[in-house]
């Protein structure tokens, strides 16, 4: 009897033993799997909202796309120093489609190569729209620019000029690129200092006055000849005058190649 009853304590024991063993082995398991199904419900959400974001976000990014190719193509052909490009802020509450097709991008203004343009681009699938939308090219080079006041009648001297980069994008009016170009002109008006030095601020420097004697200069088959006379009109480098043979007092014609000196061709 007392066997008996041992022996089914025993058992007892063993059920309950095995229960917490059960408890302490398989439960871990049946939590892992429940953590496991939860994160792979999170990933497949995460890649759900992702794709939803790039639907949403890919006809504002083909359109900026295709306007930086735009003005990619259009500076690569230009000869400026550099350019720098404004792309358009679009509008966050746009919505189109994404086109499956390559989007269509062309120019209002096509003879324009610097400046503020207005593009218009195109998706020809069937979903067939257009919108408009700004652009900017700003060009830089190197001009000539005063170092310090000039005034009126001042000759322009390597003391007073400097090359450096500036925005042409609005310099309609034109500029010099090089200070040898503009050595030796002389201010039609006073110029400030640290300012784009314009043509039309400037003129030639006459290098040699109506009246004045100066050198004449011929070459034939290799060999210069040299001779005086007086010139009949006042001009710059590079002008074509007239001038009287002191010598033989016929007219000939020669351009300024230096003050005093006109160059012919024989």
């Amino acid at each position: 009897m007392n066997r008996f009853r041992v022996n089914l304590m025993t058992a007892y024991y063993c059920k309950i033993v095995s229960g917490a063993l059960c408890l302490l082995f398989l439960m871990p398991n049946a939590y892992a799997e429940e953590n496991i199904l939860a994160s792979k419900t999170t990933a497949a959400n995460n890649i759900i909202n992702t794709e939803s974001n790039k639907k949403r976000e890919t006809a504002k990014t083909q359109i900026i796309s295709a306007v930086s190719t735009f003005a990619s193509n259009l500076a690569g052909a230009q000869r400026f120093s550099r350019i720098e490009t404004v792309l358009p802020q679009l509008d966050p509450r746009l919505r189109l489609a994404p086109c499956t097709l390559p989007l269509e991008t062309r120019s209002t203004s096509p003879h324009k190569k610097i400046g503020k343009f207005t593009l218009k681009v195109s998706c020809l699938d069937q979903k067939n729209w257009a919108l408009h939308v700004p652009l900017e090219l700003k060009a830089y080079e190197n001009v000539v620019v005063t170092t310090q006041p000039i005034y009126r009648g001042q000759l322009l001297t390597q003391q007073n000029i400097i090359e450096e980069e500036r925005e042409i994008t609005r310099l309609n009016q034109g500029y010099f690129n090089r200070s040898s170009v503009a050595l030796g002109a002389i201010a039609k008006r006073s110029i400030p200092s640290n300012k784009v030095i314009r043509p039309q601020f400037v003129q030639p420097a006459m290098l040699v006055n109506k009246g004045e004697r100066i050198v004449i200069q011929a070459a034939i088959h290799g060999l210069s000849i040299k001779t005086t006379g007086v010139a009949l009109t006042a001009g710059g480098l590079g002008d074509l005058i007239q001038v009287k043979n002191s010598r033989t007092q016929r007219i000939v014609e020669g351009r300024i190649s230096a003050p005093g000196q006109i160059r012919i061709s024989l």
